[in-house]
């Protein structure tokens, strides 16, 4: 069958590819884009067919196809014009990496842009060289017939199509309430890091805990996509946040120095300074500002961030007016702090007509509005507010209507501007991401698109070899290297916030088995790994079932800190916790020499004034100060040096 037959079947039978979206909002955006483009394909064909000029002739062409204004020349000729060839080729070739770019860095403008000016070339060549065509009309008859398969989807695409849901599928319940709760001072920690997991935690500090103006060990690879400088810092931020909840709830020192340093990283220029780009080429606007509109993957993801570490340490400082702000070289001040970046936030949710934010600019992604949500949720729970559960059930509503295909899966992402989806990206990671984040705020839609994925992730029987690799993308996202790392990584943290310790272990287990941690001088890293893969490896590692949902429910506070026990100061790397928590009214503090066990001085705070307190470890006494601080001197050896300080009878 011709190429001219076959497209005139499916206009007919006005079958086109299952990809149109199930939403309304998505439905009725793709047919009217679909409607554009077959009326520039239709007007192109039709100018094509109507004139003998040759540089109308190609122009109309040029506007059918991209590209197909060259076409024109050399075919009327005895010798066919070889450069006309190369050059509508090199027009299609172009246009196609438009289209990519339009997706990767949300420049909007050079797609119809390269459409345009290679018809005005086609155009302007045709006339140099006095191009005739007797395939012309054939061209254009392809054209009108392509216009009108366009114009039948877009009736399709706008057609109302019924609300139902795939099978399996509950409906959407308003979250609870996020309600704070009481100091609780006793830890329910689990034990203390073994060494290989106080190795993988020295990779993220020593790059935390560095000078604020220095970035060594991160990946400077792009600006725009999954290897930004600002996912390693907020990723990094993530795991250490959930480590000192779960792992070292009774040390903040170097811990909540380290997340604090990732946050202010996050203020450098270098990291945002992407955004005056893309907001030329994707909104038409040279406005440098990151945080103002349409940018969840650095306002969003910055708010989650500062609202993970201000529930894990209790630390309030970036709640001050001002505290995030932004300083730009030209003297511009862009001025935010936690609670002005949820309040935008909500604002842009609420004015969205698809309820999401964008990433690229155009770009909805729902996995990155599952980590802008949690931003509103804790401040929920910080603040005593249902910001959030106001929020809550219409989000939840778009994510399903507008943002799953006909199998109930997540789309990568979605155009707000066409309504168009494009086809997934990352694997099976993209699609597991947004339930480890949406356990938080909306659970029962993480735990259904858990279960939606699960059974690809497994098969039958023990071992490392029960992984199903294939399923994974074989390209780590943090820096575009040849490994799974990226995608058994993200699978672990989610299973392990889900529960699901089968699938969490398995793929800790590949990881182990394909790609064994290295450690030198103490510090464990995978080689070829990015750096957010380690961060979501700690997160599998030393979170726990719920355990960002806890951390975002359940913060701690100042006033919690104040009156906890904790490890207030220690000189890192010179030693290390191992474990820091509250156990029957004492402190337990586990510590390892990081640098050759010369003695150290151990800062201690939120113990009650003025009291007398006994150590374990040589059953002296010491007294905290009026202000429930206190200083002991404590001498390393070779091994772990574990002491228990309770208030002395």
């Amino acid at each position: 069958m011709t190429p001219v037959a076959s497209m005139a079947r499916v206009a007919r039978s006005g079958r086109f590819p299952s990809v149109l979206p199930r939403g309304p909002i998505s439905r009725l955006r793709v047919g009217r884009t679909l409607l554009a483009t077959g009326g520039i394909v239709a007007a192109g064909s039709l100018v094509a067919a109507a004139t003998h000029t040759p540089a109308l002739q190609s122009l109309g062409l040029g506007l059918a196809f991209p590209g197909g204004g060259f076409s024109l020349c050399g075919a009327g000729s005895t010798i066919p014009d070889v450069t006309a060839f190369w050059l509508g080729g090199a027009s299609l070739a172009a246009f196609g990496v438009c289209v990519f770019l339009w997706f990767a860095t949300g420049n909007v403008f050079a797609p119809p842009a390269v459409w345009l000016l290679s018809a005005v070339a086609a155009s302007g060549y045709a006339h140099h060289r006095g191009c005739l065509s007797s395939d012309g009309a054939g061209l254009s008859i392809l054209g009108l017939v392509l216009a009108a398969g366009l114009g039948a989807a877009a009736v399709k695409a706008m057609r109302p199509v019924s609300a139902g849901r795939p099978a399996g599928e509950g409906g959407a319940v308003p979250p609870a309430p996020i309600l704070p709760v009481p100091c609780l001072r006793e830890s329910v920690a689990s034990g203390d890091l073994d060494d290989d997991d106080l190795a993988r935690l020295r990779f993220l500090l020593d790059r935390a805990l560095q000078p604020l103006d220095r970035f060594d060990g991160f990946e400077r690879l792009d600006a725009f996509q999954s290897a930004a400088l600002r996912y390693q810092l907020q990723f990094s931020g993530c795991a250490l946040a959930l480590v000192q909840r779960h792992r070292l709830p009774g040390l903040q020192a170097y811990l909540t120095d380290a997340q604090a340093n990732l946050i202010e990283k996050a203020r450098d220029h270098r990291v945002w300074r992407y955004w005056l780009l893309e907001s030329l080429w994707g909104r038409g606007r040279l406005d440098p500002d990151p945080i103002a509109v349409d940018n969840v993957m650095y306002a969003g993801f910055c708010a989650t961030q500062i609202a993970l570490f201000q529930a894990a340490s209790g630390d309030r400082r970036f709640s001050r007016r001002g505290a995030f702000s932004l300083q730009h070289p030209s003297g511009r001040r862009f001025e935010a702090d936690f609670p002005s970046l949820v309040a935008g936030l909500a604002d842009q949710h609420a004015r969205s007509a698809f309820g999401l934010i964008a990433c690229e600019p155009n770009w909805l992604f729902p996995v990155c509005n599952s980590i802008g949500y949690v931003a509103l949720a804790a401040r929920d729970a910080q603040v005593d507010d249902d910001l959030w559960h106001r929020m809550a059930p219409r989000q939840e509503h778009m994510m399903r209507a507008e943002f799953r295909d006909a199998r109930g899966r997540f789309v990568t992402c979605r155009s707000s501007l066409t309504g168009l989806a494009m086809p997934s990206v990352g694997g099976v990671l993209t699609q597991l991401l947004p339930s480890f984040f949406l356990n938080a705020t909306l659970p029962d839609l993480a735990r259904e698109n858990w279960q939606r994925l699960r059974g690809e992730l497994l098969r039958a029987g023990p071992g490392s070899d029960r992984v199903r690799l294939e399923a994974f993308w074989p390209i780590d996202v943090g820096n575009y290297r040849f490994t799974r790392i990226a995608g058994l990584s993200g699978a672990a943290a989610t299973a392990a916030e889900l529960g699901d310790r089968e699938v969490a272990d398995a793929m800790l287990e590949a990881l182990d088995a394909r790609h064994p941690i290295s450690v030198a001088a103490g510090r464990g890293h995978r080689p070829r790994a990015s750096i957010w893969s380690h961060a979501f490896e700690l997160m599998a590692r030393c979170g726990r079932s719920d355990g960002l949902r806890d951390l975002v429910r359940y913060p701690s506070s100042p006033g919690c800190v104040a009156t906890t026990p904790h490890v207030a100061a220690c000189p890192y790397p010179a030693a290390l916790v191992a474990g820091a928590r509250m156990r029957d009214d004492a402190l337990d503090v586990t510590l390892v020499s990081g640098d050759g066990g010369a003695p150290i001085s151990l800062g201690l705070g939120g113990l009650n004034p003025s009291r007398a307190y006994r150590r374990s470890d040589d059953a002296s006494l010491f007294r905290s100060g009026p202000d429930g601080k206190a200083t002991i001197e404590v001498a390393l050896g070779a091994g772990r040096r574990r002491i228990r300080i309770a208030e002395a009878a």
